[in-house]
């Protein structure tokens, strides 16, 4: 079992201020975490950071810090409580890279745990060791048997670069030595060991997976339930003739992903993304990339990643033509969203008209009285349009994951593609909270995994 811990930026600042504040000697605090169980991997959703009182210390300098009995205590009982898994994190203030449990904390940490565990019913609590700079560090999970599992994940989601503070083993490959003059081997890296999902593999979501694998990320998750038709053939640059009706759209991904890396890991699931399959699979994604054409799907993900502390990255093209055969609107999206930050909803990216009617069964939605009759028809499209703004969905992506370059979370990008607007074919657009909002807003769903039930069911037949 895989271990990651996910925490919002102002989760980190409160715990780098705790452990910093005794410096030189040594500190304690703890965070109180949401605990979700995905498909191959544990997700602990921090929720409250605790402070140790400097009285609640037994013992404290450059090399120890000792917590009394009755400080533990207190946290156990909060947690037991809540619900909540016990993270125990301290801090070596002489180290400054390089950080790892000493042979001391190893003893120590088996003593806490057990204690923990006897009293809080969780499969695991967890021990962070953090560098004086509270920008890396090491982690554990101890399960009931006092098992140490070495976590592979802590990151912050929610500022504005994607921070991952466990050090991720180098993996040079040549191919990528000159992407790594731009982007640090260091960034190069960050992209190898992201777990992105791509949502819908059609017209962009067939170039998003191809543009990420060339990137140089290695584990994907790819979501579509439809089989390949002859019209998608111009907008899927993977396919060959002979896979139209027999290949899913996403086998056709997979395949050409193992085909230019065999050493990536794909999770290739011919499924609506709102079937309660997918979820397990969805939870341990890093980002999610929405390239879906329907309303349904881009609302369950937009509640699903809030929860989960998932930032998504939304992508949309989309061209509207009257009768006589004119474009009369036309847009494309890139729209990266943090946890915490204004959601799809207060951005009007989720139409609650479309939304409503994509509940109704498609039979009925046919029928030649019904009012939704043509809704279904298909939609303009063309490649070219796609290229552009999956292409520039990456490099917000590859900047918001390795700092190559900072959108702030306020905007999002808006583009034309054949009329100028306000002279330019691309602006920022600002985007705010919505009152009341139910997902992102203050009495929201962010951080609250499987504490709350998912509103969107899966779309009609």
């Amino acid at each position: 079992m895989n271990y990651a811990l996910r925490m919002l930026a102002d989760h980190h600042r409160r715990l780098a201020a705790l452990l910093r504040a005794a410096m030189p000697s040594e500190s304690v605090a703890f965070l109180l975490c949401r605990r979700a169980e995905g498909h191959g991997a544990v997700i602990l959703l921090a929720d409250e950071v605790v402070e140790v009182d400097a009285s609640d210390y037994v013992r404290r300098g450059e090399d120890i810090a000792s917590v009394t009995p009755l400080a533990m205590a207190r946290v156990a009982q909060a947690a037991r409580i809540k619900g909540r898994v016990i993270v125990m994190a301290h801090l070596h203030p002489m180290t400054e890279s390089g950080v790892e449990f000493s042979m001391a904390d190893h003893i120590g940490n088996q003593r806490s745990f057990g204690f923990f565990h006897r009293r809080v019913p969780q499969a695991e609590h967890v021990a962070l060791v953090w560098n004086a700079r509270v920008d890396e560090c090491r982690a554990v999970a101890y399960d009931r048997t006092g098992t140490a599992i070495d976590m592979t994940s802590v990151v912050v989601v929610d500022d504005d670069q994607w921070r991952q503070f466990v050090p991720s083993p180098e993996r040079r490959q040549a191919r990528f030595d000159r992407q790594a003059l731009l982007l640090g081997r260091s960034g190069q890296e960050m992209l190898g060991t992201l777990n992105v999902a791509v949502a819908g593999l059609g017209g962009t979501g067939s170039l998003t997976s191809l543009a990420l694998v060339h990137h140089g990320v290695r584990k994907l998750l790819l979501l579509d339930d439809q089989v390949l038709d002859e019209t998608n053939m111009p907008r899927v640059p993977a396919c060959k003739p002979t896979d139209v009706g027999h290949l899913t759209k996403v086998e056709i991904a997979k395949n050409y992903v193992y085909s230019h890396a065999p050493d990536a890991k794909v999770e290739a699931l011919p499924i609506n993304v709102e079937s309660d399959e997918a979820r397990p699979y969805l939870i341990e994604a890093d980002v999610v990339v929405i390239c879906t054409d329907n309303t349904t799907s881009r609302a369950y993900l937009n509640q699903l990643a809030q929860q989960y502390l998932i930032p998504v990255l939304d992508l949309g093209v989309q061209f509207s033509i009257n009768d006589q055969g004119k474009v009369t609107n036309e847009i494309g999206r890139i729209n990266l969203v943090r946890p915490g930050s204004p959601c799809l909803w207060c951005t009007g990216h989720i139409n609650p008209a479309r939304l409503a009617a994509e509940s109704v069964p498609a039979a009925e939605r046919d029928r030649a009285d019904s009012y939704l009759r043509g809704f279904d028809d298909p939609q303009p499209s063309m490649l070219a349009f796609n290229m552009e703004v999956v292409g520039r969905g990456i490099q917000h992506l590859v900047g918001f994951v390795t700092g190559l370059f900072f959108q702030p979370s306020e905007v999002f990008e808006q583009r034309t593609f054949l009329t100028q607007k306000g002279g330019s074919l691309a602006r920022l657009v600002t985007k705010g909270h919505r009152d009341g909002c139910p997902v992102c807003g203050e009495a929201g769903a962010v951080g609250l995994g499987s504490d709350v039930p998912m509103s969107i069911r899966q779309r009609a037949a």
